[in-house]
């Protein structure tokens, strides 16, 4: 069964361009405009993702970072990678947080590096 990723940006660019990226590698890619239409559909079983790239700034300053809140206390276990054009300026948000869930890059990223990272994250 191919790894499932839930991608959530409000740049239609973007979420295009990742979705092609990772869905040439073998991926099950789910784009999401919004945070809250993630969220929802969290409630399907059959398409809870292992992996989820949440934009920082989507429906608010700070969506990205709540629903990665709400990701980890419903599922522990789900990696997480913040896919942002504010880079380390996230990092306070994160403090005593492990990175074994958690991972910031910046945009924007070149393919290579995107696919690199979301093999670490999932292996």
């Amino acid at each position: 069964m191919r790894q499932r990723i839930a991608h959530v940006d409000d740049d239609p660019d973007i979420r295009d361009t990742v979705h092609h990226i990772l869905s040439a590698h073998g991926y099950e890619v789910d784009s999401y405009q919004t945070a809250k239409d993630f969220i929802d559909s969290l409630s399907n079983p059959s398409i809870v993702p292992d992996l989820a790239i949440l934009d920082v700034m989507v429906e608010s300053m700070d969506a990205g970072l709540t629903t990665y809140v709400e990701l980890h206390n419903r599922f522990p276990r789900m990696q997480a990678i913040f896919l942002t054009s504010l880079g380390d300026m996230i990092l306070p948000y994160f403090e005593n947080k492990s990175e074994k869930w958690i991972w910031i890059i910046e945009k924007p990223i070149e393919p290579s590096g995107l696919l690199s990272i979301v093999h670490d994250r999932l292996s």
